[in-house]
């Protein structure tokens, strides 16, 4: 009896040290960075903490400006597709009143004050060339360019966004902090509605005379056919473009009827080609900011 009493007892002692040394604790995995709102491999989305402060404009978290350790904010424009069958056509209006004042900035008095390159990824689902939409991108500069001394078509104006250049890299509009890289590209956006969006980076605040831009970063969504000729079924690329390029100049959206015939106003829809010659509040906007 005391024999089987002591094998229990030395059976149990033994599964006890055995149970002990499997109850060890592993050290766990070490948790995964939280992602970013957009990345390469899904639909761009705002994060979900930016502020609406108006219609389709969106603030984004401040962060640090890696090329100068300064604090900088950035607003990030939605380019919505119109959901009217036709955009609201120009109607006469008493002389007194003159679009030239249909014009606006997000930050008084932020503009560019050094000039930096850009880069534009061409690669689209439409079948767009390379060639015609880096040149889509280079006329639409020229025209805000030529534009800032208040007279169109004379070339005498300002030097602002510098040279661009093609790539085949992956390409990422920054919504978490600036790279210090202006980039456009065709990409995938949560919202079908969205046509394109542009987050611009800079110092919005303070003194007017220190506020200025540091980048620009735009996204025209892969979902719409986009077109070069204006067909009236497709989103044209040089009409929204020239919009887009806007905001990277510092001019804000405009969403009054009466404005709807300036480049800047805030909705676009397929065959619209109007867009791409600057009117008169679009040219008195650029040339007072510039």
């Amino acid at each position: 009896m005391k024999s089987y009493f002591f094998i229990s007892v030395l059976i149990v002692f033994i599964l006890v040290l055995t149970g002990s040394a499997k109850a060890v604790p592993t050290a766990p995995d070490a948790p995964s960075a939280p992602s970013s709102p957009s990345s390469p491999d899904k639909p761009f989305a705002l994060p979900k903490d930016a502020e609406k402060i108006s219609e389709d404009t969106f603030k984004l978290k401040p962060s640090k400006d890696p090329s100068t350790g300064e604090t900088v904010e950035a607003f990030a424009f939605v380019h919505k597709k119109s959901h009217f069958k036709e955009v609201p056509a120009r109607v006469q209006r008493p002389a007194k009143i003159s679009g030239s004042t249909c014009y606006g900035y997000f930050a008084s008095g932020a503009k560019w004050k050094s000039v930096e390159p850009w880069v534009v990824n061409p690669a689209n689902n439409s079948g767009i060339s390379d060639g015609a939409v880096f040149n889509t991108f280079v006329n639409a500069i020229s025209k805000w360019e030529d534009a800032t001394d208040g007279v169109v078509g004379n070339g005498a104006g300002v030097n602002v966004l510098g040279d661009g250049s093609a790539t085949s890299a992956v390409l990422l509009a920054d919504t978490v902090s600036p790279d210090n890289v202006n980039e456009a590209y065709f990409g995938a956006i949560d919202d079908p509605d969205t046509i394109a969006v542009t987050i611009v980076w800079g110092i919005f605040s303070g003194p007017t005379f220190q506020r200025r831009l540091v980048e620009w970063d735009q996204i025209y969504n892969s979902v719409y056919d986009w077109s070069s000729s204006g067909e009236s079924n497709k989103m044209d690329l040089g009409n929204i473009v020239i919009h887009e390029k806007g905001h990277s100049f510092g001019m804000n959206d405009l969403y009054t009827s009466f404005c709807s015939e300036q480049t800047m106003y805030g909705y676009a829809t397929t065959g619209e080609t109007k867009k791409t010659t600057l009117e008169a509040g679009d040219i008195n906007g650029i040339n007072k900011l510039y």
